[in-house]
């Protein structure tokens, strides 16, 4: 394929991409790790340096403001430790939010206070919580990810979003099934869809196939029409969370994709495919499993009817 070809085909990408325009962060006052076993990847014992996690976060948050992705604030609760970790907050969409109840049983009390969030910048916000079930759990845009142009959905569940939770969404979000495609994650380390799969914003997928079941692996490719915009990380790349990536069309036009890590081969393709990749330390909140994508939760999608 020609350089003038590919120029063009991003050109077309760029003009139909609808993630990330802007995103809602809580800084990291109150962040620790006092929670055993929320994830496969928690480490009590190593202190989190919280002089240092603050400095990660706000260099994050300067990343995406420089970039031209705009950031708003939710201010932090005392006692609520992971707050900082809004994309378990709800599952935005056309001005409207379905406030997430938490599996984490440690995280449920966050719930009203995003609720506020919402309901003070005008959504239309629904609480799970009083929806559901007794024991009907979606954590959020952690497990609500859009492709590019937000013609479709992945809604992941199997480990603390309970499949149950589908119909809700769909009837809240007025969405058909054909419009959200569900996929079951079955590995514990990936026990959101935000650190197995994530969209960027010139139409590809990032996603580790060996945290879903095979009839979920194929879903994936059948919502992207075959395989040529699915990119498969290994595991040792899943496991430093690549996929726990921010891709967005910067103020400059450029596809950006904020990562804590890229291995060279993953650099290499996203850069072949026309991407700047940006790489972020985020070690303090990897000590509680989770790094750049939960930390925010993107507000500001419109999808056409």
């Amino acid at each position: 394929m020609s350089a003038q070809k590919v120029t063009n085909a991003a050109k077309t990408a760029i003009s139909k991409s609808k993630i990330y325009k802007k995103v809602m962060m809580v800084p990291p006052k109150h962040f620790d790790v006092i929670h055993k076993g929320l994830n496969a990847h928690m480490k009590l014992s190593e202190p989190v340096d919280k002089v240092k996690a603050m400095k990660q976060w706000e260099s994050l948050r300067t990343t995406f403001n420089n970039l031209g992705l705009e950031t708003e604030i939710c201010r932090p609760v005392p006692g609520l430790v992971d707050m900082v970790f809004s994309a378990n907050s709800a599952l935005v969409l056309n001005n409207k939010a379905l406030i997430a109840k938490m599996a984490a049983e440690p995280r449920r009390a966050e719930s009203e206070h995003f609720a506020n969030w919402f309901r003070e910048r005008g959504f239309e916000v629904e609480e799970l919580e009083k929806i559901g079930k007794v024991h009907m759990f979606c954590e959020g845009n952690a497990e609500f990810s859009p492709t590019y142009d937000l013609s479709s959905y992945f809604y992941g569940f199997g480990q603390r979003t309970s499949e149950s939770a589908y119909e809700l969404v769909l009837d809240f979000f007025g969405l058909s099934k054909s419009d959200v495609f569900k996929v079951r994650l079955i590995d514990d380390r990936f026990y959101h869809l935000d650190v197995s799969l994530a969209p960027l914003s010139l139409g590809h997928v990032i996603f580790y196939p060996g945290a879903f079941e095979a009839d979920s692996v194929k879903r994936i490719y059948d919502a992207l029409g075959g395989r040529d915009k699915a990119i498969e990380l290994t595991l040792e790349e899943a496991l430093q969370f690549s996929c726990n990536c921010v891709s967005f069309i910067s103020g400059e036009g450029e596809a950006v994709v904020v990562a804590p890590k890229f291995s060279d081969r993953l650099r290499n393709i996203l850069q072949e495919l026309g991407y700047k990749c940006v790489e972020i330390d985020y070690d303090q909140f990897l000590l509680s499993g989770g790094a750049v994508r939960c930390s925010v939760v993107d507000i500001a999608q419109q999808r056409d009817p």
